[in-house]
Formats: C-alpha cells, sequence, structure tokens
C-alpha cells in the first residue's frame, strides 16, 4: 500500500541533502578563494621578511629563524630558494630546482607535471623565491571539504527522525477524520467538523461533508419511498389473498369465477405498479444519467398512440394525433417515451368509455409543447398541483391507478428541463396536461444537467 509519509520522506531527504550539498558547494568555492588569497599572502609575508647577508646566511628579519628550520616537518610544502645572476645560492630542499626567476610577484611554474605556486621578491642583486606545491594545496582543500560535507551527511539520519515525526504530526488530522469515520455506524452521516482543521485538509472534509448530506437526502428519499411503496401494495395483496380465499370457499363455480375474475384484475393491478415503482426507481436522481439524442416529438406520438390504440379501441376511446409539428428535442428516447405513455394511460383510464383523447406537438413563445388532452371527468383544480406528488390520487378518480404515473412524468420533465402545467380542456371539459419543453437552443445549453434534477 502506498504510503503518504514515505512518499514525502522520499521527496523532502533527497532535496534537504542537495540543499545542504549545494550549500557546502559554496561554502567550498568560497573557501578556496579565501585559502589561496591567504597561503598567497603568506608567501608574500615569508619572501619580504627573509634577508640575505653576504655570506649567504638566510635568515627571518622578525624572529631571526632560518627558514631552512621549515624543512623539519613542512620542507615538502614550502620551498625557499634565493638566487642570484640566474645561479640558485639557496634551497630549501635540494633535489629540486625550479628553472630561474624571471618577473617578481605572483606566478605558477610547471615542473616535471608539477605546478608551483611562487612568489618572487628581489634584493638587490638576488630573487628570493617562496613556492608551495599545487598538490599540497588540494590536499587542504579537500580535507576542507570533508569537515564541511561531514555535519550534512552526519545530520541525515536526525533530519530524516525529525521529518519522520514532523509528517507524522502533520497528519495526525487526517487520522482523526478517519478514527471519526471508523466509529460511525450506518446512519450516523452528520458533517465532520471542519473549523479547526489545517486548510489542506479542510477541502477534503468538505468534499466528504457534501457527500455526507447527498447521502442522507437520498436515504431519506428512499426510506420515504420504500414506506410509500409498501403502504400501497399492501392493499392490493390483502385484496388478493381475500380473492383467493374466497375462491378457495366457493362452492359454485359461478362464485368461484367471479373471485378468480376479481384474483386476475388484482394481479394486473399489483403488475402495473410493480412497473410504476421500477420506473420511478430508474428516475432517481442519483440514477445514471443517460444518453441524450435527438427526438423527433411526432414521430414519439405516433410510436406511443401504435402501443396504446387497442387499449383505446377496447373502451370505444377515439384516440389521434391533432396537431404534428415537425418539432425535434435534445432528450433520453426510452424516458420520453415512458413520459408521453403515462399520459396517455392516465387519459384511458380516468376519461371513461366512449372519450376522445388528442395529442399535439406545436412550438409557441420559443418552446415546443408537447400536449395530451382528453374530455374525460377531469381533476379539480386544487388537486392539479397534488396528483403530480407520489401516490396521491385524486378523490373523484375511479380508475384503477396507481398514484404515480404522474409523479414519474413530473420527474423526466424535470429532467428535461421541461415545465408540467394541468389545466382544463379547451371547452372547460376534461383535463389537458402541457409538457413545455424549452427550445432548440436553451434545451442544447441545458443538455449537459439532464439527470441531475432532483
Amino acid at each position: 500500500m502506498s504510503s503518504l509519509r514515505r512518499r514525502l520522506l522520499f521527496w523532502l531527504l533527497p532535496a534537504t541533502f542537495l540543499a545542504g550539498l549545494l550549500a557546502s558547494i559554496g561554502t567550498y568555492w568560497g573557501a578556496v578563494l579565501e585559502l589561496d588569497d591567504l597561503l598567497n599572502d603568506q608567501m608574500r609575508y615569508l619572501a619580504e621578511h627573509i634577508n640575505v647577508d653576504p655570506g649567504e646566511r638566510v635568515v627571518l628579519t622578525d624572529t631571526g629563524r632560518k627558514p631552512s628550520s621549515l624543512s623539519d616537518d613542512n620542507a615538502d610544502e614550502v620551498l625557499l630558494q634565493v638566487w642570484s645572476a640566474g645561479v640558485l645560492n639557496f634551497t630549501t630542499d635540494t633535489a629540486l630546482t625550479l628553472p630561474p626567476p624571471q618577473q617578481t610577484g605572483l606566478s605558477d611554474v610547471l615542473v616535471a607535471d608539477q605546478t608551483w605556486h611562487t612568489f618572487v621578491s628581489q634584493r638587490g642583486d638576488k630573487f628570493i623565491r617562496v613556492a608551495q606545491a599545487q598538490n599540497k594545496r588540494w590536499e587542504e582543500l579537500a580535507g576542507l571539504a570533508v569537515h564541511l560535507l561531514w555535519p550534512v551527511v552526519s545530520l541525515i539520519p536526525l533530519l530524516a527522525l525529525f521529518l519522520w515525526f514532523g509528517i507524522s504530526y502533520g497528519l495526525k488530522p487526517l487520522r482523526t477524520v478517519a478514527t471519526e469515520l471508523s466509529e460511525r455506524n450506518v446512519n450516523s452521516l452528520q458533517p465532520i467538523a471542519s473549523s479547526e482543521l489545517p486548510g489542506e485538509v479542510k477541502p477534503l472534509v468538505d468534499a466528504l461533508n457534501d457527500l455526507l448530506e447527498r447521502l442522507a437526502n437520498a436515504f431519506t428519499m428512499q426510506k420515504h419511498f420504500i414506506a410509500d411503496a409498501a403502504h400501497e401494495l399492501r392493499t392490493p395483496v390483502a385484496a388478493l389473498s381475500i380473492q383467493v380465499e374466497l375462491a378457495q370457499r366457493a362452492t359454485q363455480d359461478e362464485d368461484r369465477q367471479v373471485s378468480l375474475s376479481e384474483v386476475q384484475a388484482g394481479v394486473t393491478r399489483l403488475t402495473h405498479l410493480t412497473q410504476q415503482l421500477l420506473t420511478l426507481a430508474r428516475l432517481e436522481p442519483d440514477a445514471q444519467s443517460p444518453v441524450l439524442q435527438r427526438v423527433e416529438l411526432s414521430a414519439l406520438c405516433k410510436s406511443v398512440i401504435s402501443d396504446q390504440v387497442c387499449r383505446a379501441e377496447a373502451s370505444d376511446i377515439d384516440l389521434g394525433l391533432a396537431e404534428h409539428a415537425a418539432s425535434s428535442i435534445l432528450g433520453d428516447p426510452e424516458t420520453l417515451h415512458i413520459l408521453l405513455n403515462n399520459l396517455v394511460d392516465n387519459a384511458i383510464r380516468y376519461a371513461g368509455a366512449h372519450a376522445k383523447i388528442d395529442l399535439a406537438v406545436r412550438e409557441a413563445d420559443q418552446s415546443v409543447v408537447l400536449e395530451v388532452c382528453d374530455n374525460g371527468p377531469g381533476i379539480k383544480a386544487a388537486e392539479r398541483e397534488r396528483v403530480l406528488e407520489r401516490f396521491y390520487r385524486g378523490h373523484n378518480q375511479t380508475g384503477s391507478g396507481s398514484g404515480l404515473g404522474l409523479s414519474i412524468v413530473k420527474t423526466i420533465a424535470e429532467q428535461h428541463g421541461a415545465q408540467i402545467v394541468l389545466d382544463a380542456a379547451t371547452n372547460g371539459v376534461g383535463l389537458r396536461v402541457l409538457v413545455i419543453f424549452p427550445s432548440e437552443s436553451k434545451n442544447h445549453a441545458a443538455s449537459g444537467l439532464a439527470g441531475d434534477s432532483p
């Protein structure tokens, strides 16, 4: 399992080591320049404070010590020579002879693949040279580099320890949130307190709180749906049980046939209710959004009429398409078919025998209107809003409905950004249902939101 702590250490430790290394290199480079200047100043000091007497004795003017005394420990580090007319008069290392000096001051001399840093001072006709091998300087610099780099390397374990515990402390709010969530039960969907959390953790907790709120709303809707569904299913199931019991007790074929007919009607109603419940469950807000397509509404009306024409003819109902403007919208063909099918189904159920049901598609006021109109008993004005609620049926409704048809219509319409209007028919008799879809431009702009409406 990937560890955030190890990931942070993987990046922080190399970055810290690299920063320390760069700082050491910078310090080392500055020290190199300072050390070069210091050693050059030392050679200059020695050259300027050495006198040579006529007896060719070499002495330090400030101490009276012979430079040859340096040969005890430093003869391989500092070389002193006295030249006169190109002839070497004195040297602290007889095994090494540098070429005669050509000029005074600082200069580098290459002898046997070895570079010597020299300073030459003139006393009358004599040249005094102080020299130091380059490799000796590099030895000093290497020792300096070790002293600079060693603290950085030695501090890495201590730094790793501090980073480990520091990162652990920094991740403590995440562990607190995880602990709080792990201790909750399935019904505990209260938001997590985020006021005292660090700014880096707060967006994550806010997103979790938003998810918990949406889950709480979804669970509440689900509980209400299950409770309503159980209430609605209880009545037809109880009625079926009674009719089955009556059929079993019937002693005459006529009574038994009546009971079985009631059982058949009850099974039909129960099947319809179950189908409506399944359809409503599919249209829940959190269901997967459908892929929108261009739907020609007149063709949709003809398809639904073809599906329902047999039922309409069985009740001697005149079902037809009154207006069929060539209008199309962006939507889900399957759910739009369910919407129109439910409107026609309700009209057939409640309009009564010998009724007339007209479907119409027209354009008006930058919108596309789908209309289903019947000349049945209609719905009272006070109940037109309530019939769009789940399981609500008007008081004067005698048909065998489930109270879910118009609720499903409302849900599908909201998913398509449409508006539902219930009104009386043109002559004041019956019911007219208008589904007003937005115009092509508005519908296209809102198409990405289809399926997200509550």
